[in-house]
């Protein structure tokens, strides 16, 4: 008799989790559980759904109380066992310090509240025991903090990852890792330069980005919606027992808001009289800034989280004759931008220039010498331009032969020097493009997404919403071709994990 995988599910607003779990029901003979974190009536939505049948669920929230005197010993354990910084992953977390507009956390409920979820997890995975784990990419502290202890635990992670490749995404353990690339076979296809630019600009990072932004709250009756829902008939609910919604009175998220909108246009008023559009013709060096607060930064870069001192750096070892160019990241406009007074004090520092958003990131690597960054995808990008990279963090690009991960600060003038020198090898390039095309799938997951928050979101405007069952049926069956090709890709994948498992 054959034995039942067990997997199982993480779910959060990434809706995407539960129509790969209901493809998984339908198409594969295996056993799911779930842990759901969501609050308020989203989770009310899952622990009533009868999409997906999980044999068990658990909802984080209901296991996380409040005002908890913190077990130091445990958390000690915690750190030696799974090797794990919990601090580093609480510093990081958007919810706990700088970008929580709301509410001060005191050192130990913040070490209370990761105790708990500790322990949780830890209970789930002891007693289940799964042989998968399926979730999105970790994109919180609690999420990443399960998915640290599923690794030490050598439980699978099938995590869904983008490539850095527009439209190209892949299941793996690791987000910035091909699973068993070493012993993975790719194609042999040789392309030119120009081929590989117009491989590139088929899979446009930029172009998904001007896409999502969109499709990010836009609509003003969606937006009426979403103040009428929320401040006339939400209840709240959640203000005392959960979190992530301590401090959010609804007068302060309406003065919050308000303030965000006034911030927001000054800043753009701003940015779009003082930066500049134009690229000169001289040597200069790019270093794009990321998203903030994102995950590309917080957790993948967690060491390397103030930008305006890397520049401050990158501007300290330029060689004579170079510039430093900046360039805010298009998704900020979701983030209302920064403070006009970090842009002030790029703008100040001598040596270099502020870039509009606007300007095509493909129009900066024609012009380059060298990118630096914190680990965002121009650094890939750049080999297409021959064009070499710096990067503050391993990537998935750092294979490739013309980047560099810096791991000492002090080293950054000489190499700096010695990358402006480094020729693109296109045989290396093609390798790893092939790498990518062998062991990746064309999914238009911003597509689904943009889908998702004008369906439940109110186009991202309120995420405490009432889900109906009828039109989650009907917003999956939208979906149904996407999740029938990302239930193979994870049979796929799971077959290959055996597989190599089996020849350990």
């Amino acid at each position: 008799m054959t034995v039942k995988l067990k997997v199982l599910c993480y779910q959060d607003m990434d809706m995407s989790i539960l129509g790969m779990a209901k493809n998984l029901q339908e198409k594969y003979n295996c056993d799911l559980f779930s842990i759901t974190d969501l609050s308020g009536n989203p989770q009310k939505f899952f622990q009533e759904q009868s999409i997906v049948k999980y044999l068990k669920k658990w909802f984080y929230y209901d296991h996380i109380l409040p005002n908890k005197k913190p077990d130091l010993e445990y958390l000690r354990s915690v750190e030696k066992n799974y090797n794990i910084d919990i601090w580093q992953i609480a510093y990081n977390d958007r919810i706990f310090f700088k970008y929580n507009d709301f509410y001060k956390f005191h050192p130990d409920e913040i070490l209370s509240i990761i105790e708990q979820g500790c322990k949780l997890f830890e209970s789930i995975l002891d007693e289940i025991n799964p042989d998968f784990v399926l979730l999105p990419l970790t994109n919180s502290g609690r999420m990443h903090l399960f998915y640290e202890i599923c690794k030490a635990k050598n439980i699978q992670v099938l995590m869904f990852v983008p490539t850095r490749f527009g439209n190209r995404w892949m299941f793996s353990g690791e987000v910035e890792t091909i699973d068993y690339s070493d012993e993975l076979s790719s194609s042999n296809t040789s392309r030119t330069l120009e081929e590989l630019q117009n491989y590139l600009k088929g899979h446009d990072s930029f172009k998904e980005v001007v896409e999502e932004t969109k499709g990010w709250q836009k609509s003003y009756s969606q937006f009426f919606k979403a103040a009428t829902t929320y401040f006339l008939f939400s209840k709240n609910i959640n203000l005392k027992t959960h979190y992530t919604h301590f401090g959010r009175t609804k007068l302060r998220v309406f003065s919050n808001y308000i303030g965000s909108m006034i911030k927001k246009k000054y800043r753009i008023n701003f940015m779009n009289k003082n930066l500049s559009r134009k690229i000169d013709d001289e040597p200069f060096i790019f270093f794009p800034l990321i998203t903030e607060p994102e995950r590309s930064l917080l957790i993948a870069a967690p060491f390397h989280t103030n930008q305006l001192e890397l520049i401050m750096h990158i501007v300290k070892s330029l060689p004579i004759g170079y510039k430093l160019y900046v360039k805010d990241h298009g998704m900020m406009v979701t983030r209302n931008w920064r403070p006009i007074s970090f842009y002030k004090q790029i703008m100040e520092l001598p040596n270099v220039k502020l870039l509009h958003h606007s300007i095509t990131p493909n129009d900066i690597l024609k012009k380059c010498s060298l990118v630096i960054t914190a680990g965002g995808t121009t650094g890939l990008e750049s080999a297409f331009y021959e064009k070499p990279t710096i990067t503050f963090v391993d990537t998935l690009y750092s294979k490739l032969k013309s980047v560099h991960v810096l791991k000492n600060i002090e080293d950054l003038p000489s190499v700096i020097r010695s990358q402006l020198i480094k020729k693109i090898d296109l045989n290396d390039l093609n390798s790893f493009v092939n790498l990518i095309d062998g062991n990746s799938f064309e999914c238009d997951y911003i597509g689904f997404n943009i889908d998702a928050h004008q369906t439940f979101f109110y186009n991202g405007f309120l995420s405490d919403v009432e889900i109906k069952p009828s039109i989650m049926d009907k917003f999956l069956q939208r979906h149904q071709l996407m999740f029938d090709q990302l239930g193979l890709e994870i049979i796929k994948k799971i077959k290959q994990c055996q597989k190599y498992k089996n020849c350990d």
